[in-house]
């Protein structure tokens, strides 16, 4: 059967658009944010700046913390007491509708929490994070890891 003009499936690309970004490469990377002296009942605010040069795909994440400064051991290694609110400054959407216990949203070094569905953050956007130390130790050092990979795009 023959064709005739206004017969054919509409394309989602329009004439003239550009061609969409290619991946030219992906490396593995950890973003990282550090709250030092963390005292009981406080909060802080901190966020990491997503580079310019590619987007980040988070897709396991980590914790950890220090009490006094002391040696940790593997089998006292601390489970702080500590929520957490994360937000993404390129959507404006929060990861979760409350404040979470750290433990439950990170894993420790050796068995990070792997994400459900990896969160993209676009480049030059910040990740938000807000913690609250809700026990009663004061924690000398707290780092939020979020191990993923960068995309490097072309464009």
């Amino acid at each position: 059967m023959a064709r005739h003009l206004g017969q054919f499936p509409q394309s989602n690309v329009s004439v003239g658009a550009p061609p969409p970004p290619r991946v030219i490469a992906e490396d593995y990377y950890i973003y990282s944010i550090r709250f030092q002296a963390l005292t009981a009942g406080a909060t802080q605010n901190g966020f990491i700046q997503i580079e310019a040069d590619s987007d980040f795909l988070i897709q396991k994440l980590a914790y950890a913390s220090f009490i006094g400064g002391d040696a940790v051991q593997v089998q006292t290694q601390d489970v702080p007491l500590v929520t957490t609110t994360i937000v993404d400054t390129g959507s404006g959407r929060q990861l979760m509708n409350a404040p979470i216990p750290i433990p439950s949203f990170f894993g420790d070094g050796r068995l990070p929490y792997i994400l459900p569905t990896p969160k993209l953050f676009t480049k030059n956007s910040r990740i938000n994070v807000n913690v609250f130390n809700f026990g009663d130790e004061d924690y000398d050092n707290l780092w939020l890891n979020f191990e993923g990979k960068k995309i490097f795009t072309s464009n």
